[in-house]
């Protein structure tokens, strides 16, 4: 059976598996300027994307979202893709924060 995994963002460079963001701490404030890891999985939950083709892997700066080059918001490539859903018994993940046709 597909299972599927929707987000607002993408997986970053911190989510590796499912059960990090049932410890993410409740009530949470969503900020930019990163100083915590659980600060960043939430920035990685809500902003990072996809790499702008399959021939970019990894994780790779975010110079549009991040004009700042703080590092904090990034891209990530198929292969992170591939593992997140191989680790998590998952088919596909969908993002609600961009659509592209």
């Amino acid at each position: 059976e597909d299972k599927v995994f929707c987000l607002h963002g993408g997986i970053g460079s911190t989510l590796n598996n499912l059960k990090q963001i049932d410890s993410i701490p409740r009530p949470l404030e969503v900020i930019h300027e990163v100083s915590t890891p659980e600060q960043q999985l939430v920035v990685d939950i809500l902003w990072s994307d996809p790499t702008d083709n399959d021939q970019e892997w990894g994780v790779q700066p975010n110079y549009i979202r991040d004009p700042n080059g703080t590092g904090n918001i990034v891209k990530f490539g198929p292969d992170k893709v591939d593992q997140f859903l191989k680790a998590n018994g998952l088919s596909m993940i969908l993002r609600a924060h961009e659509c592209v046709m």
